[in-house]
């Protein structure tokens, strides 16, 4: 097989969540006295990017509870004031691979023209890019550098998602590094890339026109990240959704058709399950067809039974959070992006040769803000 940047980035994460853990314990002390710095029990904290960079905070923002939200440069952006609150002391986490795009650099001068008292964390994988560079002399900014390898080349965001993702869970959990690390580890161990490999050959060959992935809490982010993976690297090719499993049938089932395959992230949480296998049985005795894979970190043979396709990670150890089992789980769905773009005879490093989308956004003109009421 021709060498992949895109395949080498999602491989190289089980590598880079550890170096990741590493970089945050030789900051733990610099990230500690910036967060008391700045009182950050009493501020709200935002997590903000665009694209895959907002599905970092979309993705871990359930896990981290307080007055954490997760809200799009590309809505701040057009609509300034009603996200952006003078009064209000906030932490702004800026998330980006590049540091370039020009909705996450206009979001960090919205934050400083609009808010009164707000400071800045910046998770870049991109230590040349305008966000690290601009905020690297701030006293109110703290820049936090990806490992370099994490500022993939190939198009899509893979290992810098993670990478970031992990980070962010990190600097709100900086007295249980160790811990953290020994869960990491058991997820590495469960990733296990010629048996996901097995699955995916199967599961590649199939008549699927549209594929939709469902996860709860954290893995609903996920699950959109899933989503829009498999969307770009298969250019279009394929219709990509995503929900929860309880929000799915308020309408979006009406996806379903013969062609349709749904791809179930299973919590971890036993009350959550019991609302996610329902569906499961539901979908799996519905006479309508379509292809049913579900993906688990348990050994269910009740989700067994009401699957066409069932991979677990179960390695005897499955009491993670599921904001830890996503790692996994975005693992398996990068890879199966990946080769379902080469089955299209796609590159997956540049799936969008004609340039209508860009590794880094273009074309976006970013206009001089007035304080307009917004509505």
């Amino acid at each position: 097989m021709k060498d992949f940047y895109t395949l080498k980035e999602i491989e190289q994460q089980k590598r880079l969540w550890l170096e990741t853990i590493n970089l945050v314990k030789e900051k733990k002390e610099e990230i500690k006295s910036f967060l008391d710095k700045n009182d950050f029990k009493n501020r709200k904290i935002i997590f903000t990017g665009a694209g895959t960079s907002e599905f970092v905070g979309n993705s871990i923002t359930p896990a981290l509870g307080g007055n954490v939200l997760s809200i799009a440069t590309t809505d701040i952006v057009s609509n300034p004031e009603n996200y952006l609150k003078k009064d209000e002391k906030v932490i702004l986490i800026s998330c980006a691979r590049s540091g370039n795009s020009p909705e996450s650099v206009a979001t960090v001068k919205l934050a400083d023209e609009i808010i009164d008292d707000v400071c800045h964390i910046l998770i870049t994988c991109n230590k040349d890019g305008k966000l690290a560079i601009n905020k690297k002399d701030d006293k109110k900014a703290l820049v936090l550098l990806m490992p370099e390898e994490s500022n993939d080349k190939g198009f899509a965001m893979t290992s810098s998602f993670t990478c970031m993702s992990l980070t962010g869970l990190l600097i709100f959990n900086l007295e249980s590094l160790e811990k953290i690390e020994d869960v990491m580890k058991k997820q590495i161990e469960k990733i296990k890339d010629e048996d996901m490999k097995l699955l995916i050959d199967s599961l590649i060959t199939l008549d699927i026109s549209r594929i939709v992935y469902l996860g709860s809490s954290c893995l609903k982010g996920v699950a959109e990240e899933a989503a829009l993976k498999c969307l770009e690297l298969t250019a279009g090719h394929m219709s990509l959704h995503y929900n929860s499993p309880l929000g799915f049938r308020h309408g979006p089932k009406s996806i379903i058709n013969d062609t349709t395959m749904i791809i179930t992230l299973l919590s971890n949480n036993d009350y959550t399950r019991k609302y996610e296998l329902d569906l499961l049985k539901e979908m799996y005795g519905e006479n309508k067809k379509k292809v049913l894979v579900t993906l688990d970190m348990k050994n269910s043979d009740e989700a067994r039974k009401n699957s066409h396709y069932y991979y677990t990670f179960n390695n005897d150890d499955n009491n993670a959070e599921d904001v830890f089992n996503m790692f996994s789980y975005i693992y398996f769905a990068q890879l199966f992006a990946f080769y379902k773009s080469k089955s299209f005879g796609i590159n997956p490093d540049n799936p969008c040769p004609t340039g209508e989308v860009n590794r880094v956004v273009q074309g976006v003109i970013i206009y001089d803000y007035k304080g307009e009421s917004q509505c």
